[in-house]
């Protein structure tokens, strides 16, 4: 076990601070993330498996080092994670995240967690080659006013908004034709490499940071939401042009009282777009979850996405809920 300490001193008596050790951590790490976005009045929600999914393949932190559990006393209050990915636009960003009980905002906990959490990605970013100017980077849910005013205190500025975005109902589903000459199908266990090198490439134009290595792929096949037959693919001969993963998590529509299903990610490839084979993707993989009995669907999306798959979702009508935005500042290296 490794205890941590933080530069700034709360006063609250029994508190304690160390890093992940394990898989026995994971009940009540996931207990306190979904009290927090349950808190922010967010769709969202973290299944122990998923999480477990995500600790257990790290490509760009090691949880051992970059995850933060705080105690007060036996009971784990706020937990927090340092990363970095690549971002498309030639920076690396480096990443942090966190998340209090409800019960112990207004405590000072962020307050307390920002600064050393920002020592931590100086520090990885110290070991890194920069092809150029490295960022922070973090992420404020829905009307976490709190949270908002502690990036802004520190300088973060606002980059990017996103939606998370609900289709109500399953009624009257609008599937549109196959184009001629492309073949939409689920897809087969042998060719989710392919779709997943399609989805990279398709996503090295959006804003942002895609972690397309192995180790990424590893954890997109062994997540609990990976279903083959969920997961639609327009073909193009051999090529994969377009696809939609559908998901079912059967975790969070319990916990949350209804059946919902995913329809995310969605992408087309540069050359196949303004052909409408994601839209046929999207019918087709509502269909398919309908048929499994969801009565709801659900994705997140940019909202200055280029190829406006906001009106694409709006069409498939899919309407806005909820926000979360990204926020960014420059990350000055020790010297």
């Amino acid at each position: 076990m490794t205890e941590v300490q933080v530069p700034i001193r709360l006063g609250i008596p029994g508190l304690h601070i160390r890093t992940y050790e394990g898989h026995a951590d994971i009940p009540e790490m996931t207990r306190v993330m979904n009290a927090a976005v349950i808190a922010n009045d967010s769709p969202e929600y973290r299944s122990e498996d998923l999480v477990q999914n995500w600790l257990d393949h790290p490509s760009s932190t090691d949880p051992h080092d970059d995850a933060l559990l705080v105690f007060v006393g036996d009971e784990l209050v706020a937990v927090a994670f340092t990363m970095w990915e690549d971002a498309n636009e030639g920076m690396r960003q480096y990443q942090t995240l966190g998340y209090v009980d409800p019960r112990w905002r207004r405590r000072g906990l962020g307050t307390a967690l920002m600064p050393r959490q920002e020592a931590r990605l100086r520090q990885l970013a110290a070991g890194h080659e920069q092809p150029a100017p490295p960022v922070m980077a973090t992420w404020v849910d829905g009307p976490d006013i709190g949270a908002r005013a502690l990036v802004e205190q520190r300088d973060y500025r606002l980059v990017r908004t996103y939606h998370h975005m609900v289709r109500p109902d399953m009624d009257s589903i609008m599937v549109p034709p196959v184009v001629e000459g492309i073949d939409i199908r689920s897809v087969a266990r042998d060719e989710l490499r392919s779709v997943w090198d399609a989805l990279s490439e398709a996503f090295l134009d959006h804003f942002g940071a895609m972690d397309s290595s192995d180790t990424a792929y590893e954890r997109w096949i062994a997540s609990p939401r990976m279903d083959p037959d969920l997961l639609f693919a327009a073909f193009d001969g051999d090529e994969v042009a377009a696809a939609v993963q559908g998901a079912i998590t059967p975790g969070e529509n319990e916990a949350r009282g209804y059946l919902r299903g995913w329809t995310d990610p969605i992408f087309t490839r540069r050359r196949w777009r303004r052909r409408g084979l994601a839209s046929a993707c999207l019918g087709r993989t509502l269909v398919a979850l309908r048929d499994r009995g969801m009565t709801s669907a659900q994705l997140g999306v940019d909202t200055e996405n280029p190829n406006d798959a906001l009106s694409l979702y709006r069409k498939h009508r899919f309407e806005s809920v909820h926000t979360e935005t990204e926020w960014h500042k420059p990350l000055e290296l020790d010297r």
